[in-house]
């Protein structure tokens, strides 16, 4: 699994980005195994900010929201909640405290330790 961070679709050639990515990527792995890794690839799927957009409804295909790759971008996240809404709670990567899987997890906690402030 290559997951590499790209910004957010603008209109770019997402093929050609993908074909230019794809091959700097192998002979990366190539050199560093000492092996020809494309005899080993059985699937490959790739996933754009336009098909993440397409799929997900995020904002220009970003996993991280709006401020994703800003030097401030911790302190602009969207909140977990909005207060005018009590039972409305926001979770993942594009919203408080960020991306990464483990990062969303704690995002999730977050919002379950607030759901059960509220609820009991």
């Amino acid at each position: 699994f290559v997951m590499i961070n790209v910004p957010p679709d603008l209109g770019q050639d997402w093929t050609r980005i993908i074909s230019d990515t794809r091959r700097h990527i192998v002979n990366k792995i190539n050199r560093m195994l000492e092996t020809n890794i494309e005899d080993y690839i059985v699937f490959e799927h790739f996933l754009t900010p336009e098909t993440i957009a397409d799929r997900t409804g995020s904002y220009r295909g970003s996993l991280y929201g709006r401020n994703g790759n800003s030097k401030m971008a911790a302190f602009n996240r969207h909140p977990n909640q909005i207060r005018k809404f009590k039972y409305l709670f926001f979770t993942g990567g594009s919203v408080h405290p960020g991306g990464g899987i483990p990062i969303c997890l704690s995002s999730a906690k977050i919002v379950a330790n607030e759901i059960l402030k509220k609820t009991h």
